[in-house]
């Protein structure tokens, strides 16, 4: 199904310098297999256009069920040199939830279809 990769998935971004951090998260295991496997540096890229012409690279965190992306210059000199809307990379992690991606029916919370539930997560 075509849908925000915020459905299904956390992220939380920020800046190092003049380099944008994203870190992007799953809530089960199924999601982050979903997510190690189809979100990778170029993927990215494609999904987050200001990171065009950067170097993207990415860190697998499993036992974190996350990933982590460093876009390389994004933000020039860093913050005070930089006349971005979003200088701090702050809203980064957002943007990219708000990105439509096509994610297995099983991956989505909630109702599926002919009544059966998704699968739950035992509370930590």
């Amino acid at each position: 199904m075509r849908v925000p990769l915020g459905r299904v998935f956390g992220a939380r971004s920020g800046d190092k310098g003049g380099n944008a951090n994203v870190g992007v998260w799953g809530r089960s295991d199924a999601a982050y297999a979903w997510l190690a496997e189809h979100l990778d540096a170029a993927r990215f890229a494609a999904l987050v256009p200001e990171a065009a012409g950067c170097r993207v690279d990415r860190f697998c965190l499993p036992n974190l069920r996350a990933v982590n992306f460093v876009v390389h210059g994004l933000l020039g000199r860093g913050v005070a040199a930089n006349a971005l809307l979003d200088p701090q990379a702050k809203g980064l992690g957002e943007q990219l939830r708000a990105r439509l991606v096509d994610l297995p029916a099983a991956l989505l919370p909630g109702p599926r279809p002919g009544g059966a539930q998704p699968p739950t997560e035992p509370a930590p």
